[in-house]
């Protein structure tokens, strides 16, 4: 086997920063920059990341890989230009989405945009990735590549909270349902439990964690003292998941209808009640809640369709079920109006030479898998991205940039 080696020179991000703020329930470190980029790519005025650049040398020994049998890749295109960008990469479950979304995030540093990677995934796969440590919500620096690169792990039971806490009536329900119990309002206490609102708010629907958490990303880049970051590259959730987060606007308008039916016939029975107790009505109710959360949703299924700058790029592998699953994701998300133009497929084998019978009918298996891709109406006409199987984990930035510059090329 033919040995690889690859050096890298990375610069080691150190962002300076007096506190901490707390945005939505995700601690972000505010910075002010002195990055070296080039003035092709970002201009300097634009950037307010102020990066110390201790240059280190690493080394990265790949013993073989498969040398994919075709490629056709399109990254000066997804490099070129410094309007914001979003790149969602999503499909089934193992198929090394997190790999794949870590490397585009350093290649794309590495050509001088400033990047945020994010993940959805409660797994905290991305830490694995980057071998170091991202979890508690917070905006940390990538130690590695040339340009600033940032990451974020979004924990989704802080999601799931938020929902629950905007299902929420108003405080002092208990007291006013006795009370209108004793008054012989007891029917509007019966209609109450009829609409089942605890039921169907007290579970988030699947998706939600992930879309809330998404919306919190968008909130936060809206700043203007994050304007830097020109490349976002969000790793999601599994393939049912994103696609039931398209839906969810949709989910939140019939539950928000109920709420509102509800409130309809006890708005003016529980104010009065609640002026007897002496509690104010100046806290937002469930519906107004449940509403602004709705709007949140309604701009992350806008961003997914947003063709200018927005694309969602499926990840899969070349096994008959993996390829049958990502044509009916691209058949999804299209029928969404969701932008997808490539499709990566990872995990080739290459040629085997040796007598490895296991190899040889793994390969022909792959190539059949890859036929598929090349005859199915959904996938054929994307652009086909084939990732290699090495023989080490893909683990740390000389490794993703190795596995990067062979995927996004």
């Amino acid at each position: 086997m033919a040995t690889l080696s690859l050096s890298s020179s990375s610069p080691l991000c150190k962002p300076k920063f007096s506190s901490t703020t707390l945005v939505s329930g995700i601690d972000f470190i505010p910075f002010s920059p002195r990055p070296s980029l080039s003035s092709s790519t970002i201009s300097p005025a634009t950037v307010y990341l102020s990066v110390k650049q201790n240059r280190h040398r690493n080394s990265l020994q790949v013993k073989s890989v498969a040398s994919p049998t075709e490629t056709v890749s399109e990254f000066d295109e997804m490099v070129s230009g410094t309007k914001r960008k979003y790149y969602m990469l999503g499909g089934k479950g193992g198929v090394g989405k997190t790999s794949c979304a870590a490397s585009l995030a350093v290649r794309f540093a590495n050509n001088g945009h400033p990047t945020l990677v994010v993940s959805t995934d409660p797994a905290h796969s991305l830490s694995d990735s980057f071998a170091q440590d991202l979890t508690g919500g917070m905006l940390v620096p990538v130690e590695g590549p040339d340009s600033p690169l940032f990451a974020l792990e979004i924990n989704p039971e802080k999601a799931r909270e938020e929902f629950r806490s905007a299902s929420q009536m108003n405080g002092g329900t208990t007291e006013v349902k006795d009370f209108m119990d004793g008054m012989g309002l007891g029917m509007l206490v019966e209609q109450l439990g009829e609409l089942k609102l605890g039921e169907l708010l007290d579970t988030p629907p699947p998706g939600l964690d992930e879309a809330i958490a998404i919306s919190k990303v968008i909130q936060f880049l809206e700043s203007p003292e994050y304007n830097m970051f020109t490349r976002i590259v969000f790793d999601t959730a599994p393939t049912g998941h994103t696609l039931r987060l398209l839906s969810l606007p949709d989910f939140l308008d019939a539950s928000i209808g109920k709420i509102l039916k509800l409130r309809q016939k006890i708005t003016s029975a529980t104010s009065a009640i609640k002026s007897v107790f002496g509690k104010e009505d100046n806290q937002p109710d469930a519906a107004e809640k449940l509403e602004r959360l709705r709007e949140r949703m309604v701009k992350v299924r806008e961003l997914f369709r947003d063709t200018e700058s927005t694309e969602f790029v499926i990840v899969t592998i070349p096994t008959v079920m993996a390829v049958s699953e990502s044509s009916r994701l691209s058949a999804s998300l299209k029928k969404e109006s969701v932008p997808v133009k490539r499709l990566v497929v990872n995990q080739i084998l290459p040629p085997s030479s040796s007598d490895c019978k296991f190899c040889s009918i793994k390969r022909k298996d792959q190539m059949r898998a890859l036929d598929m891709i090349r005859e199915d109406s959904e996938l054929s006409g994307l652009t086909l991205m084939e990732a290699p199987l090495v023989d080490m984990e893909i683990r740390g930035v000389p490794a993703l940039r190795f596995l990067g510059d062979i995927i996004w090329k």
